[in-house]
């Protein structure tokens, strides 16, 4: 059964990245829009983008499975 603590936290907020940048070995790579790959889903969409207005992460801003 789950203590106080775990109970206290709500988890990430919605604005949380998908991916933290201390999951990448190098960093991450920055998009464009000015937030890192962390924060686009796996089609490349900015969870940001309303205020970013960003257009889609480029193919050479996402990190290598390998380098993870």
């Amino acid at each position: 059964m789950p203590g106080p603590v775990s109970q206290s936290h709500a988890g990430p907020g919605e604005e949380a990245p998908y991916v933290p940048p201390w999951c990448y070995k190098n960093g991450p790579k920055m998009c464009p829009c000015g937030h890192h790959e962390g924060y686009h889903n796996d089609r490349g969409e900015c969870l940001l983008s309303r205020e970013c207005r960003c257009a889609g992460l480029p193919g050479d801003c996402y990190t290598a499975d390998c380098d993870l």
